[in-house]
């Protein structure tokens, strides 16, 4: 396995979960599974730790867009955060902060969900 996802915290308004390891292809697709089950459920804003991922290739990116935009049709909100400079530096070219945001700590992207 190449990736973890762990719960850290469930919220009344909000799940904040924390990723580790690399989001290659094979990682990416051992992550989606996990968050699209989240999607199908009752909802909460979701917050992603991702302070501890080393590296996040585009499938990555197409996974997080698909989540986001999942949480968006049910008014809700995908936040990321703790990204570590090289991911936060892929994000950003990518143009993908542009429509879900990437914040630097767990108060911003709580502030980011209005709690």
């Amino acid at each position: 396995m190449t990736v973890t996802l762990k719960p850290i915290e469930e919220a009344e308004s909000h799940t904040t979960l924390a990723l580790r390891g690399r989001l290659d292809m094979e990682g990416s697709w051992e992550i989606e599974r996990s968050l699209l089950e989240y999607t199908s459920g009752d909802l909460r804003h979701l917050l992603l730790d991702l302070s501890a991922v080393n590296f996040l290739g585009s499938m990555a990116i197409r996974v997080f867009v698909r989540t986001g935009s999942a949480l968006t049709r049910k008014q809700k909100k995908l936040v990321l955060f703790a990204a570590q400079p090289p991911v936060a530096k892929t994000l950003e070219v990518s143009g993908f902060t542009s429509a879900i945001p990437l914040v630097r700590t767990l108060e911003e992207a709580k502030a980011a969900i209005g709690v």
